[in-house]
């Protein structure tokens, strides 16, 4: 049996299961596989939408976005399609009607022989990752979602007596799960969610990048008087996908934009890398010489402050420049859309 074959043979058992009938997206099963260092998350989608499906965490740096997603959807709403997609990472298996997966899904399905007929049956895959589109899974996903997938049928399965755990209050985030050893046998007991995960992920410690600049480039800044303004400052994915020069997996380019709120007006925008802090530093400098003055303030997206300050955080605070985060920046959200539908165009 050929890897496709095995797969889908998998996918069919699982959705036979029905597990979403007992288990809630928040019921989350652990499975740690032999050969595999950190234990694998899945949550079991379709008890309160009726949009049936797993998605499979393969790591514990991906259960905190698991975590970052809850948290964001708890407290605020995700301003953009783009915004939700950041806290996803993660493998997706979706039931979809058949006149709804993509093509290639589909010839996926018939050339291996197992059918699936039905309202939302058909299986469609996705990987997700922040910066990236959502793609096809490759086939190193598929000999790890055969091993994943083989074992969660009857952990599940298992588990479904064991789901009043859930609904216990709880000092520490328990998950149940089953290890297994490398002779097949196994121990069923429960995982303690380290604290660094639950936080999520915009909240793990972060790593400020040291001042890039040179002595002379931070005197000449100094020099600045302060202004009497405020500038909105944001580094985000702009919703266009685009694909790399040298093929691949397409992106979502990221933009720097500032705004001058004291004359409401745009004065940088340009795509960046957002790991590039000495690129994103200098822009900062060269814009307040041009300005002719340091703003006392820069207010940036409160869902988007980490990605900032982990680039500005030093150089602001040696320039007495406050980083302040907020809920929504008033000036650039209205630019933001505007360019967005620029691009559409």
């Amino acid at each position: 049996m050929n890897n496709q074959v095995q797969l889908y043979s998998l996918v069919k058992k699982l959705y036979q299961a029905n597990f979403w009938e007992d288990y809630w997206d928040n019921d989350i099963i652990g499975i740690q596989l032999p050969d595999h260092k950190d234990p694998v998350f899945i949550s079991i989608l379709g008890k309160a939408e009726q949009n049936f499906g797993f998605l499979i965490y393969r790591n514990l740096e991906e259960l905190s976005y698991y975590f970052e997603m809850r948290k964001q959807a708890e407290f605020s709403e995700f301003n953009s399609a783009i915004e939700m997609l950041q806290t996803h990472k993660c493998i997706s298996l979706n039931f979809e009607d058949r006149k709804e997966i993509p093509k290639e899904e589909y010839e996926k399905i018939k050339a291996s022989g197992v059918t699936f007929r039905g309202k939302k049956a058909w299986p469609v895959f996705t990987d997700y990752k922040p910066g990236y589109y959502p793609f096809a899974i490759n086939e190193k996903d598929v000999s790890f979602l055969i091993a994943v997938f083989e074992k969660l049928i009857e952990t599940a399965t298992d588990f479904r007596a064991s789901l009043q755990f859930y609904e216990k209050e709880q000092e520490t985030y328990e998950i149940l799960m089953r290890t297994y050893k490398r002779d097949g046998s196994y121990e069923d007991g429960f995982y303690v969610v380290p604290e660094a995960i639950l936080e999520g992920v915009l909240d793990n410690e972060v790593e400020y990048a040291s001042i890039k600049l040179t002595d002379f480039e931070m005197k000449r800044v100094n020099n600045q008087k302060m202004k009497h303004t405020i500038w909105e400052l944001d580094i985000d994915f702009i919703g266009v996908p685009v694909v790399p020069p040298n093929g691949g997996r397409p992106i979502f380019p990221s933009l720097l934009i500032v705004a001058d709120t004291k004359n409401s007006e745009v004065i940088f925008s340009e795509f960046v890398n957002p790991i590039e802090a000495e690129k994103i530093q200098r822009i900062i400098i060269q814009l307040i010489l041009a300005q002719n003055g340091k703003p006392p303030k820069i207010v940036v997206n409160a869902n988007r402050y980490v990605k900032v300050a982990s680039c500005l955080e030093n150089l602001l605070t040696t320039l007495d420049i406050e980083l302040v985060p907020i809920q929504k920046l008033p000036l650039l959200s209205v630019v933001k859309e505007d360019m967005l539908e620029y691009f559409k165009d």
